[in-house]
């Protein structure tokens, strides 16, 4: 019982980042009409935001109300769970290369960054953008450490729950 609140509260807590990442995904999707190559982060933006709600509703309508759920919703859950567990090993690695950079090398890196950016005004200095990787990084942290731990969490539960799927359970 204990991994089922924990479950439901890593859900509700995925649940408005997904919707974030759902209307950032559309303008990579967009914008991948002029560059292919975003196709593949569009791809794995949308993933987690299938995962993320064919989990709720794997929680809403399997679990709390008992009900059969169809075989592809299970599979719609598996596979954008393996592609979402890349995203969030992604966050994670990256985050915690931002969080083991000095501060020192971080600004080298954005002061040879902002030499590159032309005509820039003059607010976006260096401490800001330092103050910004940062806080992505807490929030890549974050993120990457809720998801991942929903995704162990869900698999578990899909396979305790799996004659919900019409799968009959192994003795």
């Amino acid at each position: 019982m204990k991994q089922l609140t924990i479950f439901r509260i890593l859900t509700f807590t995925l649940l408005p980042i997904a919707a974030m990442f759902g209307f950032i995904d559309i303008i990579f999707i967009i914008s991948a009409m002029a560059n292919p190559a975003l196709l593949f982060v569009a791809f794995i933006i949308a993933a987690f935001v299938i995962y993320t709600f064919a989990s709720l509703k794997f929680l809403t309508k399997g679990i709390d109300l008992a009900r059969d759920c169809k075989p592809s919703l299970r599979d719609w859950i598996r596979v954008n769970g393996f592609v979402a567990s890349f995203l969030g090993t992604m966050f994670l690695l990256n985050a915690l290369s931002i969080f083991f950079t000095s501060d020192i090398t971080l600004r080298q890196y954005l002061s040879q960054f902002l030499e590159t950016v032309p005509n820039k005004p003059p607010m976006l200095n260096l401490d800001l953008f330092l103050s910004i990787m940062k806080g992505m990084a807490y929030f890549m942290f974050f993120v990457s450490v809720i998801l991942l731990s929903h995704i162990l969490l869900n698999f578990k539960l899909m396979k305790q729950y799996q004659n919900l799927f019409g799968i009959a359970p192994k003795e």
